[in-house]
């Protein structure tokens, strides 16, 4: 039976890393993705928007790659005093801080399992720095893919406390989860490893495909893999790394997901009618039949 969730979060807010040469992956993201530098901290951090709230990506200079954090925007009936409660009597530490990085007055952050590391917030602040026009120039930033090897505490955490919906599985590996009516906002890899898999954003259009290969390819980054459509969301998808080796995901058309009705919006190039939650084989990740050139399943 679907379960009736009422998730505490509506959207994925920004993703932290730490990065080995920040120079070469901030102006990836600047001038190879089409985003804007917003601010810098103190600790050499930098602050990237795609065009309207004040980041999306977060990058810290470090010894080597590493997932810092992820951030969420609250809902706007939750309050943070209220929410860091809640998370510590779900057995996990909760500290609220203020002014703790730039466009963020106040949020709460959460040790979460096997070392994953949340940010909650009401509010973010939203310069409008402008959408760039050129590079892949995003959209907006749609999911992120965390490998970990406590991904049943992870699925926990996320389901039976935040409150998202299961959408799709691929053979238990990766399962798909999300708070609002995206099929996904996080996808959560079941592997002896703790890590980013991959983060995405989705373009304008499908159009745009072809202009973000031909930015990358004029940027000297190679196209890992497609454009091509997946089965699990029915995304169109490209895939390619940072300078750190991290995969960066471009998407568009992904399936919307129906949480009232537990299943997903009927599509022409649905296999199955109706379209609900499932598990998916490891040989379906493309409904093209489209091989991989490399080991997406790794990353």
């Amino acid at each position: 039976m679907f379960k009736k969730f009422d998730p505490k979060v509506f959207a994925l807010g920004y993703v932290a890393l730490e990065t080995a040469d920040i120079g070469r992956t901030k102006n990836h993201y600047l001038e190879t993705i089409g985003m804007t530098e917003t601010a810098k901290g103190d600790d050499g951090s930098v602050f990237l928007s795609i065009g309207y709230q004040h980041h999306e990506i977060v990058l810290r200079p470090a010894r080597q790659k590493a997932l810092l954090h992820i951030g969420f925007h609250l809902k706007p009936d939750i309050e943070i005093a209220d929410f860091a409660e809640q998370v510590r009597k779900f057995g996990l530490p909760a500290t609220i801080k203020t002014d703790s990085q730039p466009g963020v007055a106040k949020l709460v952050e959460v040790e979460g399992p096997a070392g994953n590391v949340f940010q909650f917030y009401n509010a973010i602040e939203a310069p409008a720095s402008g959408f760039k026009r050129t590079g892949a120039a995003p959209l907006r930033l749609g999911h992120v893919a965390v490998i970990s090897r406590e991904c049943d505490k992870l699925m926990r955490f996320y389901q039976d406390f935040l409150g998202f919906w299961y959408t799709d599985d691929i053979e238990g590996i990766a399962t798909f989860l999300t708070c609002n009516r995206d099929h996904h906002v996080v996808n959560l890899v079941n592997a002896p490893e703790s890590r980013v898999h991959h983060i995405a954003f989705e373009l304008r259009e499908s159009a745009q495909h072809p202009v973000a290969a031909d930015a990358l390819r004029a940027a000297g980054v190679q196209v890992l893999w497609g454009p091509s459509r997946h089965t699990a969301g029915h995304n169109l998808a490209g895939y390619h790394y940072d300078p750190d080796k991290l995969m960066i995901e471009l998407y568009t058309d992904m399936d919307t997901f129906v949480p009232e009705l537990g299943m997903h919006e009927a599509r022409p190039w649905h296999e199955h009618f109706p379209m609900k939650p499932r598990t998916w084989k490891v040989n379906e990740l493309s409904s093209w039949g489209a091989e991989f050139s490399f080991n997406l399943a790794a990353g």
